[in-house]
Formats: structure tokens, sequence, C-alpha cells
């Protein structure tokens, strides 16, 4: 991209912003088009954006590197602090995802509770047109609790996760990632249903 002829272009729309005549420098007349005022915000706009592309060497913002999928064997997973009460999968996640690199996309929660959906542990049971993932006799059987709560909106069953359940998880991480759970399944869902 050549980085004068941007500039170049910057300084007639700066120029029209302000009401001037690129190449004369004379003010254009107030019944002028260009003197609207959604005009004028939207020449400085796109001067903003030019002024960013100048700044960043041609682009427009400069790239993000693309982080790499989530990969369980690179993370270490002695680390992970068990609880022996119950707690949300959240908890558990956020564990996880700080224990990954950097570069790494995070492991989503979903990936976790559509497995468990998937393997019979936990069901989707629909409440006042809100669809909710709770433990079926299968999960409550592995250490998947149903706690009800008081909230904001009135109580609801919280889903918490003993100690057994979250080394249970922990241990079919590989199981979880590999199936494809954490977007590989979601992208290929998305596809088929566009194939459709």
């Amino acid at each position: 991209m050549d980085i004068k002829l941007v500039q170049h272009a910057k300084d007639y729309i700066d120029a029209m912003a302000r009401g001037v005549h690129p190449l004369t420098g004379q003010e254009i007349p107030e019944a002028d088009t260009l003197n609207n005022i959604k005009i004028s915000r939207c020449l400085y706009y796109v001067s903003d954006i030019l002024g960013e592309v100048i700044e960043n060497g041609g682009v427009s913002k400069p790239q993000k590197g693309k982080k790499e999928p989530f990969d369980e064997t690179k993370i270490d997973v002695s680390q992970i602090k068990y609880s022996k009460s119950p707690k949300n999968v959240s908890d558990l996640v956020t564990q996880i995802n700080e224990l990954r690199p950097e570069n790494m996309v995070k492991l989503k929660i979903t990936a976790i509770t559509d497995w468990l959906v998937d393997i019979g542990m936990l069901e989707i049971l629909t409440f006042n047109d809100k669809n909710r993932k709770l433990p079926t006799a299968k999960g409550l059987s592995m250490g998947i609790v149903k706690e009800e709560r008081t909230g904001l909106y009135g109580t609801y069953q919280a889903v918490l996760y003993n100690e057994a359940a979250q080394h249970f998880i922990i241990d079919n991480l590989p199981a979880i990632i590999q199936g494809g759970y954490n977007g590989k399944r979601e992208r290929a869902k998305k596809e088929e249903e566009i194939l459709i």
C-alpha cells in the first residue's frame, strides 16, 4: 500500500470535512451536500480510519496472532486444585484456562457441559421457555448435584460438581477436546446447517 497516496487522500477528506474544496482551498457553499453535518461526520470518521492505516504502516489495525486450538496436553493438570465442597463448572474451567499458554484459545464451559449431555450425565430440560442442563440419575451418582439457591430473579437450581465429578472431568479432558466439543463440532454443525 502506498502510504503517501493514503496520506494524500486523507488530506482531501480532511479538507472536505472542514468545508473546504480540496483542490482550490476555497470554502464550500453552505448549501452544498458536503456541508451537511452527517456527511461531515462521516468524512471525519473515514479520516480517522485512514490515520490508523498510516500509523500502522498500511493496515487498519495491527494483525493479532492467531491463537492455536485448546490442547489439553499442554496443560499441567497436576496443578488443578480440587475442591472438597461442590463447585460450579465455571470455577473448574477458569482454573484450567489459567494454566493454558497465552497463545491458546480458552476452554469453553459448553465444551464440558455438552459432552456431559452426550454421555448421559446431564440432560436438557425446559423451564419457562429456557433450556437448562441438569444432572441425570447417572450424573447424580457421579457427583453432579443440584442445589436450590435464591438469586435476583427468585429461586433456581444450581448445578455443582463434587470432588469426584471434578476429577472425572479433568480425567476426560482428552475425550472432550478430541471429540471436538471446544469449537470444531460447533463449526461443523453450522457448516452442516448451511449445506441443508
